[in-house]
C-alpha cells in the first residue's frame, strides 16, 4: 500500500493538499492499477458528526465509543459481503484479500488511525434480507472512501483510492477528499435537529407478547431450553424525514455512557446507542462481558434490588458461563470477578461481568466472533433451540439488530458490540427494536415493560433537520 502523509493545519491551502495528492500519484507509478492508495492528512479534531451531516446521500459509517478513537466514513472504496453459515469466513477472507491487494497495509494496522473495515452482521444467517433490510444483509463490511478518525484532540483524513482512479484529479474520489478537508478546516459543529413524534405507532399487542413469553417459560419448565430471547419490532410513521445525524447526536445526551453507531446504506441508516461489547481484541489480548438482567434505573435500592433478584442472576449466570465455555479452547483461562457488578446507564441497570482473556495463539477476530454470536444475552440456550424458537415465533426479521457490529484491521485485530438499543430510519419512517431475556420464573407483561423501557432513549432521541 502506498501512503502519503502530510501535517496540515487550518491555515494549509488547497493548493498544498493538491501538491500532496500529485506527490501521492508520483509514489505510486510502480504500483499496479488496482493496488490501494492511502492518502492520509492531520485535520482538525471535530466531532465526527458534523463531517457526517455534511454528505447525507452518500453511504456512511460512524463509531462513536465514549472513549478512545471515533471514526466517520463517507462513501465507499470497497465492499465486502458474506452470506448464511459461511459468512464470518467469507468476510475474513476477502478482507485477507482487500489487505493483500493494498501491500504494506499492515505497517500501520496497530496505530489509532490505521485503516479499518466497518459493518456488520445480521442476527440470522440469513437475516436482513427482507424489507426494510435491503442493502445491509446477513453482512456487510465497508472500507470507507474518506474516514476521518479523531482521538484526544488528534485527527486525520484519510483517501483510500485504487492508483488508476488516483491518477485523474477530476475523480469523484478526489474532489470528495478535497471537499472533506475544506468542511474540516471550517471547524463544523454538528446540528442539534429538532425533536418530532411520530404520526403513527405500532406497539404490538401486549396480550400476544405476554402469551408468547408464557409459552416459552412452559418450554423452559418441560426442560427443553434454560432461556430464550423474546423481540419486539415497533413500525413509526412521521409527518417529516427523520434525520440520523442529528438521532445520533441526541443520543449522545440519552445514553453517553454507551457506544453509538451509524450504518447508512442507499436510503436506509441503522444506528443505535449500545451498552454492550462483544469482543475488543488486540493482538492475542481479549476483552468481552456478559450484560444481562435488567431494572429501571428510578426503582428504589436498585442495584442492591438487581443483584438479590434470583431471576436476573440465572439469566446472567447464563451469558457468562456461554461466553467462558466459547472462548475455552482458544485463550488461557479467563480473569473475571466472582459475581457481577452494575452496569449503570441513565434509564437502567444491567448486571455486568468483564471478562478478559489472552489467546493461546494467534487468531483473527472474526473467527472469535463467530464463537461467540449470537451469545444468550440475544439467542439463548442451548442456542439451536432458542434460534429455532426465534426463528417460528417472531414475525418480524431482526435485520442486524441484536447482531455484532465493528470493525477490524490488516492484522486481525477489532472491536464489535451487540447491536442492541437500535433502529432502522428510512425517510419519514423507522422502524425500532428491543428484547428481553426470558427464563423460568419470567412474567410476560414485566417483560414487554423492560422492552418498553429499553426503547424510550431511541424514542426520545429522534430528530428531523433544523
Amino acid at each position: 500500500m502506498s501512503q502519503s502523509h502530510v501535517r496540515l493545519d487550518a491555515a494549509t491551502s488547497h493548493e498544498s493538499l493538491r501538491g500532496q495528492l500529485e506527490a501521492a500519484r508520483a509514489a505510486s507509478r510502480n504500483e499496479r492499477p488496482t493496488d490501494l492508495v492511502l492518502v492520509r492528512a492531520d485535520a482538525p479534531a471535530v466531532a465526527p458528526e458534523a463531517l457526517l451531516e455534511r454528505f447525507p446521500e452518500r453511504d456512511a459509517v460512524l463509531w462513536h465509543p465514549p472513549v478512545g478513537a471515533c471514526f466517520a466514513g463517507i462513501g465507499v472504496a470497497h465492499a465486502i459481503t458474506g452470506q448464511g453459515s459461511e459468512r464470518f469466513s467469507e468476510v475474513r477472507a476477502a478482507g485477507n484479500d482487500l489487505w493483500g491487494r493494498a501491500r504494506g497495509a499492515g505497517a500501520r494496522a496497530s496505530e489509532w488511525d490505521a485503516p479499518r473495515l466497518f459493518g456488520g452482521f445480521a442476527f440470522a444467517p440469513a437475516g436482513a434480507t427482507s424489507e426494510p433490510w435491503a442493502g445491509f444483509g446477513p453482512a456487510r463490511f465497508v472500507l470507507p472512501r474518506i474516514t476521518y478518525a479523531v482521538q484526544d484532540g488528534q485527527a486525520s483524513l484519510t483517501l483510500a483510492i485504487e492508483r488508476r482512479e488516483l491518477e485523474r484529479a477530476s475523480s469523484d474520489a478526489v474532489q470528495l477528499f478535497q471537499r472533506a478537508h475544506e468542511i474540516l478546516l471550517s471547524a463544523p459543529q454538528p446540528t442539534p435537529g429538532r425533536a418530532v413524534e411520530p404520526a403513527s405507532r405500532d406497539d404490538g399487542d401486549l396480550e400476544r407478547f405476554a402469551l408468547q413469553v408464557e409459552r416459552l417459560v412452559q418450554r423452559i419448565q418441560r426442560g427443553e431450553l434454560q432461556k430464550g430471547v423474546a423481540a419486539r419490532e415497533v413500525p413509526l410513521g412521521f409527518a417529516t424525514a427523520v434525520d440520523p445525524v442529528a438521532t445520533l447526536v441526541a443520543l449522545g445526551e440519552q445514553a453517553p455512557e454507551c457506544l453509538r453507531f451509524l450504518f447508512r446504506s442507499a436510503d436506509a441508516t441503522f444506528l443505535g446507542a449500545t451498552p454492550e461489547r462483544l469482543l475488543l481484541k488486540r493482538g492475542r489480548v481479549l476483552e468481552t462481558e456478559a450484560q444481562a438482567g435488567t431494572i429501571a434505573a428510578g426503582a428504589d435500592s436498585p442495584e442492591r434490588r438487581l443483584q438479590a433478584s434470583a431471576k436476573d442472576l440465572e439469566e446472567h449466570a447464563l451469558v457468562v458461563s456461554a461466553i467462558t465455555s466459547a472462548l475455552a479452547p482458544v485463550c488461557d483461562s479467563p480473569s473475571l470477578p466472582e459475581r457481577p457488578g452494575v452496569r449503570r446507564l441513565k434509564h437502567l441497570l444491567h448486571l455486568w461481568t468483564p471478562i478478559h482473556a489472552t489467546l493461546n495463539r494467534d487468531t483473527h477476530v472474526l473467527e472469535l466472533l463467530e464463537r461467540l454470536h449470537p451469545t444468550p444475552a440475544v439467542g439463548g440456550v442451548p442456542t439451536a433451540t432458542a434460534l429455532e424458537w426465534i426463528a417460528q415465533t417472531e414475525s418480524f426479521d431482526r435485520g442486524w439488530y441484536a447482531g455484532a457490529i465493528g470493525w477490524f484491521d490488516a492484522l486481525g485485530n477489532g472491536d464489535f458490540n451487540v447491536a442492541l438499543r437500535s433502529g432502522l430510519v428510512r425517510s419519514d419512517r423507522a422502524w425500532l427494536y428491543a428484547g428481553a431475556g426470558i427464563v423460568r420464573e419470567s412474567k410476560g407483561a414485566l417483560e414487554y415493560a423492560e422492552t418498553t423501557l429499553k426503547l424510550t432513549a431511541m424514542l426520545s432521541s429522534l430528530r428531523a433537520r433544523r
